[in-house]
């Protein structure tokens, strides 16, 4: 069972929600029915330490899962600025998902959802616009349920190892310990740059409220893969990326289950690994040390044909350009803005995109 906090300023949009999530086992919890409207501002008291102790008080009370906040809460006087809301939110950390509703989504859609992590992805995680109010809005109910139970398999992870938040202990090496394998810290290091930014401290002082450290530990670090490690593929790849990094064009995947099969040992399993089908490279790299560098080569698939991004080299790696979406060579690939880190190795753009958005991509 999962119980979503939906901050929504207008009706029909929380009733469409909830009809979106009959018998999916999840259930949306709108802000006058969990007292959220209730809050009266009195002077003295930042308006973000009143709603942190306002939203303590009613997620603990209604044990909501999630919070899934809109951008634009004008329409109703009872609620506070999504900003007030983002902040107070964050200082509990409680999971956060954001939307923004209206519009078609653009042909640029992904550049604005890369332009929104960068910025927001400290505070929350962002919910594609074609999931609200677009052509995939049935895939958001699921969504909800897998994002939220990866936040609560990283929880369940630092209560059983509790030691874990002590200060020798870094983020790299506490989801690697998360993820079952302290190897994987040093894969995790090329993305420590913005530890500063998604590890920062309380802005607020609420530590009266008695706010769980390990509760807000594990949506940060929540946060830092899903928006950080795993929206700029490097360890982990989408299965577009990962048929890619093969060398396969992905639409191959969409039709072709013994290709799925061959890939299934290296299924990323861990927090979030329901969002979507996500694969480890490191597991990628081992099945194609079997069968010398050529998926094609690999027993269940010699007598199959597949179609390559790069025909002129077969046993080459590919990507997939982060804002076209489209597979692409190493030689069709622009060097990589600074804003893609270090560790992203897979993370690329396709040089005649980057040449042509300018400015635009510098976020």
């Amino acid at each position: 069972m999962c119980k979503v906090l939906i901050i929504e300023d207008q009706q029909e949009t929380i009733e469409k929600f909830k009809g979106l999530a009959k018998g999916s086992g999840l259930t949306f919890l709108a802000p006058s029915e969990v007292g959220l409207t209730e809050l009266d501002p009195v002077f003295g008291e930042s308006i973000e330490e009143q709603l942190a102790k306002l939203l303590k008080d009613r997620i603990a009370k209604n044990q909501i899962d999630l919070v899934l906040l809109d951008t634009d809460l004008s329409r109703e006087r009872g609620l506070q600025t999504h900003s007030s809301y983002k902040a107070a939110l964050r200082e509990l950390g409680m999971p956060v998902c954001r939307y923004q509703k209206g519009g078609t989504e653009s042909q640029l859609a992904q550049l604005t959802q890369l332009q929104r992590t960068i910025r927001d992805g400290a505070s929350a995680i962002w919910i594609p616009k074609a999931l609200v109010s677009g052509s995939r809005i049935g895939e958001l109910v699921p969504r909800l349920i897998a994002i939220s139970n990866g936040f609560k398999k990283i929880l369940s992870a630092l209560n059983e190892r509790p030691n874990l938040l002590s200060a020798a202990h870094s983020p790299t090496d506490v989801l690697a310990e998360v993820l079952g394998n302290r190897d994987l810290s040093y894969e995790f290091l090329g993305y420590a740059a913005q530890n500063l930014v998604y590890f920062a401290k309380r802005e607020v002082d609420i530590e009266a409220h008695q706010i769980s450290e390990t509760q807000r530990y594990a949506t940060q670090l929540g946060y830092w893969l899903f928006n950080y490690i795993i929206t700029f593929p490097g360890p982990i790849l989408t299965q577009a990326a990962a048929a890619a990094y093969l060398n396969i064009l992905p639409d191959e995947l969409s039709h072709r289950q013994e290709l799925l099969s061959c890939l299934a040992p290296a299924r990323y399993q861990g927090p979030f690994g329901s969002v979507e089908p996500y694969y480890w490279r490191s597991h990628l790299i081992e099945l194609l040390e079997e069968v010398g560098g050529d998926i094609r080569n690999h027993p269940s698939l010699v007598d199959k044909t597949f179609h390559c991004v790069d025909q002129d080299n077969m046993s080459s790696p590919a990507y997939i350009c982060m804002i076209s979406g489209e597979p692409i060579t190493l030689s069709q690939a622009a060097v990589n803005p600074d804003w893609v880190p270090s560790g992203a190795s897979e993370a690329k753009i396709k040089e005649d995109v980057l040449d042509e958005l300018g400015p635009l991509a510098g976020i």
